[in-house]
């Protein structure tokens, strides 16, 4: 008598297993994250742990272990100045390293730029997009031959189509009035 509910709980809601599996990515995602943290964080400290040893003996590390050391995010120009850096004097590690900091912050100002000179773009993404989603359901609104269900596809319409307005203003906005 058991198998009857099963098979008729999976006929109706087949739509479950699709769920189900969009929800295997982000769980997969986390753990794989997980790991690579675990990994990271073992490479470093075999790393730090040889920077030890070469500190007690008093010799200069190999650049490679300090490129190690820097984690993969000082790549290119951020590594060779933490090398620069590195290897300068004591009394000369302060002016390498306001370089290093002003280094930076042109870096970040110059990303800064590039976000602004592409934001009409993200605006009218979005405003695109929620007018699609709102043409999406409101035609589904007019196909469902159910009174209900087809109201409540009218509202979500109206609501997901008040964002699309908002979205299409602000990215008219953003596109006569440019940042700066």
């Amino acid at each position: 008598m058991g198998a009857p509910i099963v098979d008729d709980f999976w006929g109706t809601h087949w739509w479950l297993i699709i769920i189900l599996l969009g929800m295997c990515f982000p769980i997969a995602g986390m753990i794989m994250g997980a790991w690579a943290q675990h990994v990271y964080f073992q490479q470093r400290r075999d790393a730090l742990d040889t920077l030890k040893i070469y500190a007690t003996q008093g010799k200069e590390p190999p650049p490679e272990l300090v490129d190690a050391l820097s984690g993969g995010w000082g790549r290119g120009r951020w590594r060779r100045r933490w090398r620069d850096a590195a290897a300068n004097a004591a009394g000369t590690a302060g002016v390498a390293q306001a370089d290093w900091y002003e280094a930076r912050a042109a870096h970040y100002a110059a990303r800064a730029e590039r976000w602004r000179a592409r934001e009409p773009f993200r605006r009218w993404h979005n405003a695109i997009f929620m007018s699609a989603l709102t043409a999406g359901l409101y035609l589904a609104s007019r196909q469902i031959h159910d009174a209900v269900i087809a109201d409540r596809f009218l509202v979500a319409a109206i609501i997901v189509g008040a964002l699309a307005a908002a979205s299409v203003l602000s990215a008219v906005l953003v596109t006569a009035i440019r940042p700066k």
